[in-house]
């Protein structure tokens, strides 16, 4: 027989299923992170979310349609009834993605729901939405993901590139299209981003 204290924590770690409906183009750029990160999209989808709810320049944006209070860090945004309200339902056609949310998680997202006064899956399709409107967050998360997979060496590499093209090439370069263009280039199939990363530095980067 479990003890209280042990039913307690598994409880507290269990995950939460939230299903937000997302216009059909926004979820074809999230797979397409997805494809170039080597990562399940409902992993993408949830670190994406958590970037842009722990953004404070976010908060900030949203909080003029909060209804009520919210509390976020040592900052009380202040509600009001009369606030503009965000929109129920995305306009264009949308579909359903699963997403899995720790306990802790979860609730911070259902807080930032009670502001705004909507579900928290219509919440987390806002942040969803509002991750894909700014190049900082991919560029945050494709960062991030990179730093995970390579050494300090391949990541010094690949600064250098990104310096590199911005400064000589006609178009902008970010860190998600210098990964595209690397997986692009390598061409063959690669099981990690590890591989593509060391082909294209040492076969075509060098050549």
């Amino acid at each position: 027989m479990k003890r209280v204290g042990e039913a307690l924590s598994v409880r507290s770690d269990k995950k939460r299923d939230v299903k937000p409906t997302i216009p059909m183009d926004l979820k074809d750029v999230l797979y397409r992170i997805s494809y170039i990160t080597f990562t399940p999209v409902k992993d993408v989808c949830q670190q994406m979310a958590m970037l842009v709810l722990h953004d404070r320049r976010t908060i900030e944006n949203l909080s003029k349609y909060f209804k009520r209070d919210l509390i976020m860090g040592h900052t009380m945004f202040v509600g009001n009834i009369t606030n503009k309200t965000m929109e129920k339902r995305p306009k264009v056609r949308g579909e359903r993605v699963t997403i899995r949310f720790t306990q802790k998680e979860f609730e911070s997202v259902a807080l930032l729901s009670y502001a705004l006064d909507c579900t928290p899956s219509r919440t987390v399709a806002i942040l969803l939405d509002m991750s894909m409107k700014s190049v900082r967050f991919v560029n945050a998360y494709i960062k991030r993901y990179l730093t995970e997979e390579l050494n300090d060496a391949q990541m010094r590499e690949l600064q250098a590139i990104l310096r590199y093209v911005n400064k000589v090439g006609e178009s902008y370069f970010s860190w998600a299209s210098l990964l595209e263009h690397v997986l692009a280039e390598v061409g063959s199939p690669v099981s990690r981003i590890k591989e593509a990363v060391s082909e294209f530095i040492d076969m075509k980067w060098r050549e």
